[in-house]
């Protein structure tokens, strides 16, 4: 079959092109609505370069990537579910509260922190770091990491980091891929389980970086330093459950707590048709998203409010007072709420019950359909709530190389074949409509990082021979909507 050549499409091309662009400037609606255009015509050059034609299934499963992406970001832009988010903010007011953790697809970024915190996902939750010239300090070794948490310490809030290792307690083969592999090249101690060599290099990299950065850019502004800037945990991908101290005698589990308290949230909550595991079926569906979410916030301020369940709160914060002495007030206010938000999670899940590890569900093993990565703001796909990715936000290119051939090992064959990765940047609307500077900068940006990629000797191989599909696209930095396909197919 004739591969199509780009001079063929020359009259669609300038339809298209016409459309979109105006004196200039970029109709922001139009490149919306000829997403799809744009999309074919990038896979038409892509093929004409590579000499390998993209199939019509392939293309396809791109468009259903990209239109459920932006199906979400619909629902999560809607007034209803806008609200939901700001009343979450409010109940960790005072501070600015993250998560770091694994690029695996099982943990479900829309449920772990929603759009209520921030996100940077990392194989096994260890950031790149180097050693500060002036006085041998680790910091992170990524630019963006460290000037958001510049900003952060402009706010005045405390900041609290909850960097997660993560296990499988029904299955203790399926924990971390990444620590895996590590453990096969020697790199851990055989005296300690992964979870435990997944928290000692949290402790020793992740969070002493962070807590470095973060603390210099205090003094910088004035302020003094935090005793805590961020804590170590371990998240069941079987539960959905958070364990604080995993490694030692007295940890704080939510599924546990979950369990324990769940017959007196039945009794409560069953007035307003909700009691344990109602929305097992239904919590990846889009069309209950907003609910499910409005009933998870409903659970949490029940909680709270000591309106049910009163002996919960105060084990939790007996607890926190016990074992952590040295976070603020509203970091214990903000680590509390996210507790009790998750025990309101897997109650209405179901998924703190045993009956989880016999059950087929979502999430509960590697169902992961493509790849993405971001050296700049987030990912598409982050907030689906039923479709699995790989995604990461790495330091830079040498690191996303190493973190897309960290999620091809774990997807390697089958029906991933050929493997979508998606290389994103993420842009602000006025800044792509007026078509100015700053987008050069971003596209340029997302056009380096492709061009790195390509000349990684493997990698290359794979996109030179249509094994993996790179589609470079620009991603609402608020909505986290796919905006624009960007033709890099003259890199390639």
């Amino acid at each position: 079959m004739q591969i199509p050549q780009p001079h063929l499409n020359i009259t669609r091309v300038k339809s298209i092109f016409e459309k979109i662009y105006n004196r200039g400037q970029i109709s922001l609606s139009a490149s919306k609505t000829y997403l799809e255009e744009q999309l074919n015509l990038y896979l038409d050059h892509l093929s004409a370069h590579t000499g390998h034609k993209v199939s019509v299934k392939d293309r396809a499963r791109i468009w259903n990537i990209i239109e459920r992406n932006n199906q979400v970001a619909k629902i999560l832009s809607t007034p209803g579910y806008r609200k939901i988010i700001k009343r979450k903010r409010q109940l960790s007011e005072g501070v600015s509260l993250g998560f770091v953790f694994c690029i695996d697809g099982r943990i479900p970024t829309i449920f772990l922190g929603g759009r209520f915190a921030r996100h940077f996902e990392i194989p096994a939750a260890e950031i790149s770091v180097i050693k500060r010239k002036s006085d041998g300090k680790l910091i992170p070794d990524s630019s963006d990491l460290n000037e958001a948490l510049r900003r952060t310490s402009t706010t005045g809030n405390d900041l609290l980091e909850i960097v997660l290792a993560h296990t499988s307690l029904f299955d203790p083969h399926h924990g971390c891929g990444a620590m895996l592999a590590k453990k096969k090249t020697g790199l851990l101690d055989p005296k300690l389980s992964l979870e435990e060599n997944n928290l000692k290099i949290i402790k020793e990299k992740t969070i002493t970086a962070i807590s470095n950065m973060y603390n210099e850019f205090r003094e910088q502004l004035g302020l003094e330093p935090q005793k805590i800037v961020a804590i170590p945990a371990v998240y069941d991908t079987d539960s959905f459950g958070i364990i604080l101290n995993f490694e030692s005698k007295k940890v704080l589990s939510t599924t546990s707590l979950a369990n324990k308290y769940k017959d007196q949230l039945d009794e409560y909550f069953v007035k307003k048709n909700i009691v344990l595991g109602s929305f097992r079926q239904k919590f990846t569906d889009l069309k209950y998203l907003t609910v499910f979410s409005q009933n998870i916030l409903s659970v949490t301020e029940a909680i709270l409010d000591q309106k049910v369940a009163s002996e919960l709160q105060t084990e939790v914060e007996n607890y926190l007072n016990e074992f952590y002495q040295d976070l603020t007030a509203n970091q214990k206010k903000t680590l509390k709420f996210v507790l009790i938000r998750n025990i309101a999670l897997q109650y209405l899940t179901g998924f703190c019950l045993n009956i989880a590890k016999i059950e087929e569900r979502p999430f509960s093993k590697h169902e992961e359909s493509y790849m993405a990565v971001a050296m700049r703001g987030s990912t598409i796909g982050k907030f689906d709530p039923e479709n699995q990715a790989f995604a990461s936000t790495p330091a830079d290119p040498r690191q996303a190389i190493e973190n897309i051939n960290t999620m091809l090992s774990i997807m390697h064959g089958g029906k991933n074949e050929p493997y979508i990765l998606f290389v994103c940047n993420s842009v602000g609307i006025r800044d792509l409509k007026d078509n100015n500077q700053v987008l050069q900068r971003i596209i340029g940006s997302n056009a380096g990082l492709l061009r790195d990629i390509i000349e990684d000797k493997g990698l290359g191989e794979m996109i030179e021979t249509g094994k993996i599909i790179p589609v470079p696209v620009l991603i609402d930095e608020d909505a986290r909507e796919v905006l624009k396909i960007v033709d890099h197919s003259g890199y390639i």
